[in-house]
């Protein structure tokens, strides 16, 4: 029982002063999802209520506590104004994962069966392709 004790404490004591531990405290590996999509072209009320859809939705992915920062953004200079991107940063891969799992029950619960047709009605008829990439954050880097 003794050994069990001690090899417990002494793992620990091990993991506390590791250098894995301390670059967690200093300089932490988030996680970043990005997501490119390419716009079809849009006019008139359309062009409003794509943009609200966007903030409404955002509101609610930044309010879980798993997201770190989330926040949408839309060409601004370069070659290819169809661009729009989501960025969205985790603190590790398990709350990427787990966020994206109750996605649909998160929105299901913040808007109405009528609100979520009309957006992905509205997403649908404006958004084509679109890529996924899931990025870690290289240690020293940050601000």
């Amino acid at each position: 029982m003794y050994k069990l004790l001690f090899s417990v404490l002494l793992l620990s004591v091990l993991f506390l002063f590791s250098p894995i531990s301390f670059a967690q405290d200093a300089d932490e590996m988030h996680v970043v999802h990005i997501q490119t999509n390419s716009m079809k072209g849009m006019l008139g009320d359309d062009t409003k209520a794509f943009n609200e859809m966007l903030v409404r939705q955002e509101g609610v992915v930044n309010g879980d506590p798993r997201v770190i920062n989330s926040y949408v953004l839309r060409h601004f200079w370069g070659a290819d104004s169809r661009d729009l991107v989501v960025v969205t940063e985790f603190k590790n891969e398990m709350d990427l994962f787990s966020f994206y799992n109750d996605m649909n029950s998160i929105l299901e619960k913040a808007f109405s069966k009528e609100q979520l047709d009309a957006d992905n009605a509205l997403w649908n008829k404006y958004i084509g392709q679109h890529s996924d990439e899931i990025y870690s954050m290289v240690p020293g880097t940050s601000k």
